[in-house]
Formats: structure tokens, sequence, C-alpha cells
């Protein structure tokens, strides 16, 4: 799974505001900045810092994309969970 930025960058195009001014009342630092440019890793602290920013959720500034196989994975661990809820079933009634 990734995480993309896009939705910040769109939030700031809507209000005007440049990346500099941004930074600068967020609190954010230029590397930080980097990384979200770049879909990077960014620490809780950052994604609060931001949203408090914009006083709103963080699904605002961000996305989660799934992986590819993200479905298939799903699938295979719902089959081993009941699998495991089967064995138990049976462990009890022993």
């Amino acid at each position: 799974m990734k995480v993309e930025y896009n939705r910040l960058f769109e939030k700031l195009k809507e209000n005007k505001i440049t990346q500099k001014d941004f930074r600068n009342n967020a609190g954010i630092s230029g590397a930080t900045m980097q990384k979200l440019l770049h879909n990077g890793n960014v620490t809780t602290e950052t994604i609060c810092k931001i949203c408090d920013y914009f006083h709103c959720m963080p699904d605002e500034i961000m996305e989660f994309i799934p992986d590819a196989d993200y479905i298939e994975k799903q699938k295979a661990k719902e089959e081993v969970q009941a699998q495991i809820d089967q064995l138990q079933a049976k462990l009890k009634n022993l």
C-alpha cells in the first residue's frame, strides 16, 4: 500500500496558498515538503500539523492506494481465518 498526497496539493491550489507560505505557516520543513511532493513517508506528527492547519481530516489531504494484489491477499486472509475458526470449533468439541 502506498500513500499519495495529491489531495493536499489540490487543497493548496484551491485555497491559493503557495508551498512556501504553507510550509512556514504549518511548521513543515523543506525536507518534509519534498517527501510530500514525492509521496514519501512522513510522520503522523506531520499529518496532524497539516490537518490542524486546514482544520480537516487526513483523508482530505492524503489517499491510500492499495497494492495491485490487495484483493487477492484479502481473500486469502479470509480463507485462512475461516480455517482457523473451523479448527477452533473442532478443538472446543474435543
